[in-house]
């Protein structure tokens, strides 16, 4: 007796149990957050400040290296990453293990940052050094732009004021957002441009004005008149305003800076002028009509969700944009959640129609709409159930879950497949129905324990995997490990009970005519989900009309049933506009519903005659391989060997790159040429990408990168048509960055352009291909120069290698530069300070950011620097002047010599020794696995000496997976192999099960090549899964057969017998399972390269390891039988050779086998 027998005679409890499961189901269902994948990136603390006026040099050495040494070692610190860039920024990126907390991860590099401060030049401790958290991910990408482009009314001057003013504060509050960059914006400051020549006629210098700067615009606290303690009788207490800061351009020119001999004042506007400008002017943008803009790039907080940051930026946008000045516009470049909604939606289709298919592979079989109804009302128990676990254990609403959900469709089913297909054939043998149930469950309780068992243990040792990989894996797994979870204990009570009722009473076959109007309805209703959701809001009327109608009909006994059910279903129609915007998908599921649904009892007929001389033909082939044992045993053997060396050819991957509706370009100039320069060569680019049907809009940004700012570099991000739009392999991103970067190969003047993917993984990297960090470990051995010189060597054996294709660099350490050589003694000659020339030298041409003052609610800076004209050529040095200790003053150009030399624009570090990051792409037909195996060897055949390398981005992660999926399908296949060991007391048995999984694998194998995949991680996940699959099959062969062998029978009769008996289940579950994963296999759109890596696998490995299990688990089964000694009939258990008439009871003896 089992104890589903409980639940067969109680329904109301098996109905209330799947009931519960359903109904917190569909609680979770809202409440789950939606996402692409998880947070799978590391979590990342950024640490950003400027030393204004620095070079790359004078930043690494002053700044970097100082922060960088306290930095590193963090607590859980995975890496670090830095740049010091000629515009004087240093900013470091400091990643941590996966998992890790990242307010914690702030607050560790906070407190090293602060042992730092007091080591860093005053300057950059006076404008500060920030501690976020950050991710590299960029979220959102827009372009606010002059809406007509031969009229621009407003200066980026005046959008830039506009947003710091109006939007920036707001998109920064929004939760999740963690850091808003712009690129061209001109972020408001006040400016003091210097004109030396009038400096030096009013006997006056740089130094001067900074000091009376920091003098004349002080914020003063003033106190108070009256305050406490007050003289006795005080009756008043006043706040004093002391208006120390000045707050307006005429204020700062009205500064008086001396006063003459003759009593007379020169003021600040004597010697310069003042104007409302930019913090910096470092970068300039524009949109893809050419059109001067300001890009806005919003990054996702690590650990935030992406659909919710972008909601919440989007709100804040579009109350923005009803505040426009007319003639301002907002584009918008690309949205990262176009992506995730798209994909979202992609699998969702993918698991509508595994349900659908699966349904009907199972009527097909069962041919009776009652003993459908069990597998089929099993799907949406376990995956509408599996939303409050993965709701519970803190998972989201991702592709991960979503996959797990779609190959869960065609597992859930198999154990209620069993369960009524023994039920209906025992009821069929004259039992009644509830008989017929709980034979059924005393025969199969263990059996569907087992087979559950199995396909839950192989994915066990995966959750405990640490890293990226760990995170895919255990997300995807835990997913298939609830819905199987729930479908077992729907297998042994609901689906028991509901077959015992349904099939209580014969059924009727249902009349064509019937059958036509079950196709039409089911057609129309999956015609409203094709047709989008505005659609389905149809469903509702029309179910409201059915049910008015079914009672209408009851009760006055008129036939009012369809005509109420069409009244209801035309309200829809109307309400929804489903006729007027989208008919065509509705009429046409419509038609073919109605044509299949006619052809119903013909189609049975065709596939019952089919399938009874297949079973004939089955019987034979089983018989000729019984027979031809030995022959069977060599081919397995084959098989497995095959699989090995499958293993070793197929190129391996991490994730494979999606078409996200964007792409990242970036641009490098001729070392030294300006600003100006690269602005030309981004105007090229744009007329490029206009000769591009399928690109909506651009933003394009010169003097900016993702990898450190430069006058002569560029950055621009492609946003591309909605992928309906785009229809087609020719109109993939893949396709479009080909194309254009064919097309600019040559075509511009003045530089190099690249045009990239984006990575897979949100946050690992710039581009979707291989980052190979070159690493200079000599101790200075190497020189800028000569580091470059192999980081060449390496770029230019990597485009030789055929497996690699465009590898680059966008560094460069000859920029052309001046070197200042200073005459120290002709300095002290003439009675010049040092610090006072080294200042006066910086303040011109580099630039002082000397204090704040406060205007317009927002805190300005203040910055002195020499007019542009005075900076424009190194002769300007004898117009620039310092005071010496006379009173008199004398031209920079006395003790400074020009000489020109070269250096660095950016010099990066990886772990604190200087890198050069290399970047590039497989080539077509090649693996990233296979690319970063090319550099390796690259990098070892090239014997540098003093030299190391290491990884970034997705590499890394890819590189530390390295060899983890032989180490999970061992686990796994361990894992199967003792839980089928405890189950069958038996260590042979599960060796029979699991023989069929290396050439199982096999077919993956096969199936993932001939579509010229590789074996990334989804494929990874599928073949896991297979172990699950193909044990699962094999196991009801062997239950079946272990019992016969119980009741007397050879291992022969009884392996044949179980291998006729089970054919039909594991036919039915087979192609169920199979159906349900041609929608991925088929997969098209955004996120189509997983679903297709995942379904291939699974698809491919399913259909082969069928095939084994009906022919092969029967040969083997008889072959270890005989090896141990087994395989002969025996008397049945209990019995004494006569039908067990005078049986004794026997204490077995406990043997491993």
């Amino acid at each position: 007796m089992s104890a589903s027998n409980n639940f067969i005679t109680r329904p109301v409890l098996s109905t209330v149990c799947s009931l519960l499961i359903v109904i917190v189901g569909l609680i979770a269902i809202p409440i789950l957050p939606i996402e692409n994948l998880p947070d799978i990136a590391p979590p990342t603390v950024k640490v950003q400040s400027t030393y204004v006026g620095a070079d790359a040099v004078a930043v690494e050495q002053g700044v970097t290296s100082v922060l960088e040494q306290q930095i590193n070692g963090v607590e859980k610190m995975d890496y670090i990453t830095s740049t010091s860039s000629s515009d004087g920024v240093s900013s470091i990126s400091v990643s941590f293990d996966s998992g890790t907390d990242g307010n914690i991860n702030q607050v560790n590099v906070q407190n090293r940052v602060s042992l730092a401060e007091p080591q860093l030049p005053e300057e950059v401790r006076k404008s500060g050094v920030t501690v976020n958290k950050a991710s590299n991910s960029i979220l959102l990408v827009y372009n606010f732009v002059n809406e007509n482009a031969d009229q621009a009314q407003y200066s980026v001057e005046t959008i830039s004021g506009y947003l710091d003013k109006n939007l920036t504060d707001n998109v920064k509050r929004v939760k999740g957002v963690g850091d808003v960059t712009y690129f061209g914006n001109r972020k408001i400051a006040f400016r003091l441009w210097l004109d030396p020549d009038k400096l030096a006629a009013n006997n006056l210098s740089a130094t001067d004005v900074v000091n009376q700067l920091k003098s004349q615009n002080r914020l003063v606290p003033a106190g108070k008149i009256g305050g406490s303690p007050a003289p006795e009788g005080q009756e008043f207490t006043l706040t004093v305003q002391l208006q120390g800061r000045l707050t307006t351009v005429q204020e700062f020119e009205n500064i008086v800076l001396r006063s003459t001999a003759d009593g007379g004042l020169v003021r600040f506007k004597d010697v310069g002028r003042v104007e409302l400008g930019g913090e910096t002017y470092g970068i300039d943008a524009m949109d893809i009509n050419g059109t001067p803009s300001v890009g806005i790039a919003i990054y996702q907080l690590s650990g935030s969700n992406a659909i919710e940051v972008s909601n919440g930026v989007k709100d804040v946008l579009g109350e923005f944009e009803k505040t426009l000045p007319v003639g301002l516009g907002v584009q918008k470049i690309y949205d990262t959640t176009d992506f995730i909604s798209q994909s979202i939606k992609g699998v969702t289709n993918s698991l509508r129609d595994a349900v659908i298919l699966v349904v009907l592979i199972l009527f097909l079989f069962l041919q009776n709409w009652k003993a459908t109804l069990v597998p089929a009302i099993a799907i949406p128990v376990a995956l509408i159930g599996t939303f409050a676990l993965v709701l519970a254990f803190g998972f989201s609403l991702n592709q991960l879950t979503l996959f797990g959900l779609v190959l869960a469709t065609g597992l859930v089913v198999d154990d209620a497949i069993t369960v009524v297909e023994d039920t209906s054939a025992k009821k069929a043998e004259g039992l009644t129905s509830v008989q017929a149930a709980i034979e059924t469950m005393d025969e199969l309780f263990g059996a569907v324990i087992a087979t559950s068992l199995v396909k839950m243990a192989v994915f066990l040792p995966v959750l405990f995997f640490p890293g990226a990989t760990g995170t895919i894996y255990k997300q995807f797994a835990a997913t298939i490990l609830f819905s199987i979870g729930i479908s077992t204990f729907n297998a042994l009570t609901f689906s028991p009970m509901l077959s015992a009722l349904l099939l209580s009473r014969e059924t009727k076959d249902l009349t064509r005519n019937q059958y036509a109007t079950a196709g039409i309805t089911l057609g129309f209703v999956y015609g409203l989900f094709s047709a989008g959701n505005g659609a389905i809001a149809a469903l509702i009327p029309m179910a409201v009309g059915a049910l008015v109608g079914f009672i209408a009909s009851k009760i006055t006994g008129l036939p009012l049933r369809l005509p109420v059910a069409a009244g209801g279903a035309a309200v829809g129609l109307i309400s929804t506009g489903v006729l007027f915007s989208n008919p065509i998908p509705v009429v046409l599921f419509t038609v073919i519903g109605f044509v299949v649904g006619g052809f119903v009892p013909v189609i049975f007929t065709n596939f019952n005659r089919f399938y009874s001389g297949f079973e004939k033909r089955y019987a034979t082939v089983l018989d000729m391989v019984l027979k031809a044992r030995p022959i069977v045993m060599a081919a397995l053997g084959v098989g497995i060997l095959l699989t090995g060396f499958a293993f070793t050819r197929i190129p391996g991957g991490f994730v494979p790159i999606e078409d996200q509706g964007y792409a990242i370009g970036f641009v490098q100039a001729p070392d030294g040429v300006s600003n100006e320069k690269t602005l030309a060569i981004n105007r090229q680019v744009a007329e490029v990408m206009r000769t591009e049907e399928d690109i909506s809009s651009a933003a394009l940004f010169s003097g900016a990168s993702l990898d450190g700012n430069a006058p002569n570099k560029g950055l621009f991000f492609i946003g591309m048509k909605h992928w309906d739009e785009r229809p087609g392999k020719d109109h993939s991103v893949s396709a479009i960055v080909k194309r254009l970067n064919q097309k600019m190969y040559g075509a511009i003047d003045g530089g190099r352009v690249f045009v990239v993917e984006p990575p897979s993984i949100p946050g690992y990297g710039t581009g979707g291909g291989f980052e190979f960090q070159l690493l200079d470990q000599s101790s200075g051995v190497y020189s800028l120069n000569e580091f470059f010189g192999t980081a060449q060597q390496i770029m230019q054996a990597g485009n030789s290698n055929p497996i690699l294709n465009r590898v680059y660099s966008l560094f460069s350490p000859q920029a052309p530069q001046y070197k200042i050589d200073v005459d120290r003694d002709q300095m002290a000659s003439v009675g010049v300070d040092f610090g006072t020339a080294m200042s006066a030298f910086s303040v011109n041409f580099g630039g002082a950011y000397v204090n704040d003052t406060f205007q317009e609610g927002k805190v300005r800076r203040v910055y002195v620097q020499a007019n542009d004209v005075s900076r424009a050529t190194p002769q300007k040095l004898s117009s620039i002047y310092v005071g010496n200790n006379k009173g008199e003053q004398i031209p920079l150009s006395e003790f400074f010599t020009v000489n020109k030399t070269v250096g660095p624009s950016v010099i990066p570090h990886f772990n604190l020794y200087r890198s050069i990051k290399v970047e590039g792409t497989p080539n077509a037909g090649n693996s990233s696995g296979q690319a970063i195996g090319a550099m390796k060897q690259i990098f070892t055949q090239g014997n540098f000496q003093g030299l190391g390398f290491d990884w970034t981005g997705i590499s890394r992660e890819e590189v530390k997976a390295g060899s983890l999926a032989v180490v999970i399908f061992a686990l796994g296949i361990l894992a199967v192999f003792l839980v089928l060991s405890a189950q069958y007391e038996s260590y042979s048995d599960p060796i029979i099960i699991l023989l069929t999984v290396p050439t199982a694998l096999l077919g993956a194998l096969v199936f993932l090549g001939a579509a010229g995949q590789v074996l990334n991680i989804y494929a990874q996940v599928g073949l896991v899964m297979l172990i699950g699959l193909a044990g699962g099959n094999a196991i009801l062969i062997v239950d079946l057969a272990n019992q016969k062998m119980g009741e007397g029978e050879s291992a022969l009769e009884a392996a044949k017998f179980s291998a006729k008996s089970r054919l039909r289940p594991i036919l039915m579950t087979a192609i169920s399972s199979l159906t349900g994963f041609l929608p991925l296999m088929l997969a098209s759109g955004a996120g189509a390269q997983s679903q297709s890596s995942l379904g291939l696998v699974v698809f491919g490995g399913l259909l082969v390891a069928t095939f084994l299990s009906t022919l092969v688990v029967p040969v083997f089964y008889v072959v270890m039988k005989s090896l141990l000694g087994q395989a002969d009939a025996k008397p049945p258990e209990g019995g004494d050779g006569n039908g067990g008439q005078n049986a004794q009871s026997v204490q077995a003896t406990p043997q491993l086998s």
